[in-house]
C-alpha cells in the first residue's frame, strides 16, 4: 500500500511541477508580447538634466522618462519572480519523477 501512495504523491507533485512551470513561461510571455502589463512595483520620476545655453539661460534634456523606466524595472523584476516560479517547478516535478520512479536493486555475490 504504502509503494501506491508513494506513486499517487508522485504523480501528483509532478502535475503541480508542469502546471507551475507552463503558467509561469505563459505569463511571462504575455508581458513580454505586449498582452498584459507587468504589476507595478515602482513609481520612477523622469530623468533630466539642465544643460547651459549661451546668455546664461539652461535648457532641461530628458534622458528617460519615469514611466519607461519603472516600466523596465518592473519586468525585470516579473521576469526573475517567473523564473523563480519556474525553478521552483522544475524542482517540485523533479520530486515527483523521483517518487514515481520504481528503484530496482540487485544484489551480485
Amino acid at each position: 500500500m504504502k509503494f501506491k501512495n508513494e506513486k499517487v504523491v508522485g504523480y501528483i507533485l509532478l502535475a503541480i511541477g508542469v502546471v507551475m512551470i507552463f503558467s509561469s513561461v505563459f505569463l511571462a510571455f504575455n508581458v513580454f508580447t505586449g498582452a498584459s502589463a507587468p504589476p507595478k512595483l515602482f513609481n520612477f520620476s523622469d530623468v533630466s538634466f539642465s544643460v547651459p545655453q549661451t546668455g546664461g539661460a539652461s535648457e532641461t534634456v530628458q534622458i528617460i522618462s519615469g514611466q519607461d523606466m519603472s516600466r523596465i524595472v518592473s519586468m525585470v523584476f516579473w521576469y526573475l519572480l517567473m523564473f523563480f516560479i519556474m525553478f521552483a517547478g522544475g524542482r517540485i516535478a523533479s520530486l515527483g519523477v523521483n517518487l514515481i520512479r520504481e528503484i530496482r536493486v540487485e544484489v551480485k555475490q
